[in-house]
């Protein structure tokens, strides 16, 4: 997912002032581009054929792990097979923007909007969050991430996408999976089969949960018999309060902070993991990150806040990702910015959750 390279050195300057329909249009392309009509000629019948056979043992595999006829019979007669989702599904932004467009969602109507959900609802954010020991600044800023708050309206018939990507091919055996999760959620009566309306890469509601997620993660937290993930409320709250938990979050460490670099930090200081600390479990297998050191020893290898002044004097272990040549600037993350990366395995969505986190609250690094 990742090359064996160092990141380069990312600039911290984001543009706040972009308007909002530019952005928009840059956190919707993926969706965007399932809603034009491209003139495509339709798939060909030996195509649709092959999805059809692959669906009739597909459904011979659910009923052998346990999904009821019934709900068999309410779901696979619905599924078609999309394959604009498998286009979509190559060209995600968070692997094919740069950093500096990608960035670019830190912005000032998404900075509103996430302040605006905290005045309005933010007691019950506040106190759901508490439960499980995570600051709501940084839930709240992935929904703005995941779905605008809620706002961006989530159409795509899951179950027709899961099975195009299952029969697709690339993420095959991921996708079938889920596909047999999303199937048990109706067959459990947590959905009904109209409810279950995705993003183009199958993930579910607000929150954007992929369906394994939701059956291992997702909480009914205001006890109603049921996990709405689709309205803005408790259950989504706690799901990523949830999540975030599983991971081993610490609420007493922020995710991190940008950075400037002394002169040719960006040559000098990049080092492979094991030239540094042992990280945290959660973190170990982010190799690219490079070596994990104390704040201690970045100040002394000349790293500084991003206005000059020395890092904090609490010893946390850090990683130092660099991205964009020639600005000798960066950032130190902490363990924290793994776990956001277990909801996204992407430098470019995590730094943007962290840097919207900070922004939301008025927290000035």
């Amino acid at each position: 997912m990742f090359s064996s390279q160092t990141p380069r050195p990312l600039s911290i300057l984001l543009t706040f002032t972009c308007s909002f329909c530019l952005i928009m249009a840059t956190f919707t392309a993926p969706l965007a581009v399932l809603a034009q009509d491209t003139g495509a000629e339709p798939d060909s019948a030996e195509q649709e054929a092959a999805f059809q056979a692959w669906l009739t043992e597909f459904r011979e595999e659910a009923l052998s792990a346990g999904i009821s006829e019934n709900t068999l019979e309410q779901v696979i007669p619905t599924i078609q097979q999309q394959r604009r989702v498998v286009a979509a599904d190559r060209s995600q932004a968070e692997f094919d923007n740069s950093y500096d467009r990608y960035l670019q969602r830190v912005n000032t109507n998404r900075i509103e909007a996430g302040r605006h959900l905290m005045q309005t609802q933010g007691s019950m954010i506040r106190e759901v969050a508490a439960e499980y020991g995570v600051q709501p600044r940084f839930i709240v800023a992935i929904l703005g991430l995941e779905s605008n708050y809620g706002t961006f309206p989530i159409t795509e018939p899951l179950f027709s996408v899961i099975a195009t990507l299952a029969f697709d091919g690339r993420r095959g055996d991921m996708f079938r999976r889920e596909l047999l999760a999303a199937l048990e959620i109706v067959d459990k009566g947590f959905a009904t089969p109209e409810m279950m309306k995705s993003s183009w890469a199958g993930a579910l509601g607000i929150a954007q949960f992929m369906p394994s997620s939701y059956l291992n993660l997702a909480v009914d937290h205001d006890e109603d018999g049921k996990i709405d993930l689709w309205s803005m409320g408790p259950d989504v709250i706690a799901t990523v309060a949830n999540y975030l938990k599983s991971t081993g979050w610490r609420d007493d460490q922020t995710w991190g902070r940008p950075v400037s670099l002394p002169s040719g930090g960006e040559q000098s200081l990049p080092a492979p993991q094991s030239a540094g600390m042992t990280p945290e479990s959660t973190c170990r297998s982010y190799r690219t990150m490079g070596a994990w050191r104390p704040l201690e020893d970045w100040q002394q290898l000349g790293v500084r806040r991003s206005d000059g002044s020395p890092l904090p004097a609490r010893n946390l272990p850090a990683a130092l990702l660099i991205a964009d040549e020639g600005d000798d600037q960066g950032y130190l993350v902490y363990r924290n910015f793994c776990s956001i990366m277990r909801y996204n395995p992407a430098f470019r969505y995590a730094l943007t959750v962290g840097l919207l986190s900070d922004a939301i609250a008025g927290i000035n690094n």
